[in-house]
């Protein structure tokens, strides 16, 4: 009985954590490194810029703060999970409110305490800025940003496309500690930071489209409880015109995205951006076709199936090379 009891509450607490977006927060972070950075420059990954300790506090501390953000997400919706997301909101139902705010702190202030020692440990102490900075920006969106129309979601998404831009950052003033090494690959460094920026833009829309219709999705329980996402201030329909127009530029980004992988002579790349052009067409007929909260649900997922889609797409570019 004890044993089942504790099999539950650990369960719980993986739910709460979102195990699965966890998962792929770690395996976008090594991507980044393992297929893009250290392919693109030609040196050894964990080796010649962060090792493998520093690059472990890295992804370390990048969790745990995204695991503060879920947390204290959940602290501020417990309402309107009630209607949007019945049962599965844990907080008051499962864990109580004060184990969650507990977890938040812990998770938050590890998280920012590792990311403050990583960046001493590169020489850039200024560096733990920026996971003290994500992890208030957490704070507020949950507090603040997220009942905002279109700002909340800019502001997550933005936050999204940091980690995948962070690998690259604290590699390159890890790499400069070895003056040889920075030496031998710094005239690669301007088109490593064009194909980190192509990855950083398409995570900024793809999670601003994510948002956008979980808002949609989630509009009966936020209207209710006053919080005024848009599709609350501005109704359903605008905001599927919105997500259309960002979804439609999304297409035309990949597009030349492709092209620029065709001139480069990506051709492997180039062949396999079909598959993301084809997943971003069919979330825009999806899109006009949504009427239901199953409508939104499924067009989630396919949005998370996009993310995956793009993630992968690494993988290829050692082979293009």
């Amino acid at each position: 009985m004890r044993t089942m009891r504790t099999m539950t509450t650990f369960k719980s607490f993986l739910n709460l954590f979102r195990w699965p977006n966890l998962i792929i927060i770690a395996l976008s972070m090594s991507m980044i490194l393992f297929f893009v950075v250290s392919p693109l420059l030609g040196i050894s990954a964990l080796s010649d810029g962060l090792n493998t300790i520093q690059f472990i506090l890295l992804v370390i501390s990048t969790i745990l703060i995204s695991i503060g953000g879920y947390i204290v997400n959940d602290i501020f919706d417990v309402n309107a999970d009630s209607i949007n997301k019945p049962g599965k909101n844990l907080i008051t139902s499962t864990i109580s409110e004060k184990t969650a705010y507990t977890l938040y702190w812990i998770t938050t202030v590890s998280g920012v305490l590792l990311g403050t020692l990583l960046s001493y440990l590169i020489n850039q102490i200024n560096f733990g800025l920026i996971f003290l900075f994500s992890a208030g920006l957490l704070w507020y969106y949950s507090q603040k940003y997220q009942c905002q129309p279109l700002l909340g979601n800019i502001v997550i998404s933005a936050l999204s496309a940091i980690s995948f831009g962070i690998v690259w950052l604290f590699e390159f003033y890890a790499l400069s500690g070895n003056a040889e090494v920075f030496t031998n690959v710094q005239s690669s460094f301007p088109f490593v930071t064009r194909i980190i920026t192509i990855y950083m833009g398409f995570a900024f829309m793809v999670s601003l489209l994510r948002e956008i219709i979980k808002d949609m999705e989630d509009y009966k329980g936020d209207n209710r409880f006053g919080c005024t996402t848009m599709p609350v201030k501005f109704g359903i329909s605008t905001s599927k015109v919105v997500a259309l127009v960002f979804t439609f530029i999304s297409l035309a980004a990949a597009i030349i995205v492709q092209y620029f992988f065709y001139n480069i002579g990506f051709l492997i790349l180039f062949g396999y951006f079909f598959i993301i052009d084809i997943l971003i067409v069919i979330i825009i007929v999806n899109i006009f076709r949504a009427a239901t909260k199953t409508d939104y649900t499924k067009l989630s997922t396919f949005i998370k199936l996009l993310m995956l889609a793009g993630i992968l797409s690494m993988v290829l570019i050692k082979f293009d090379l």
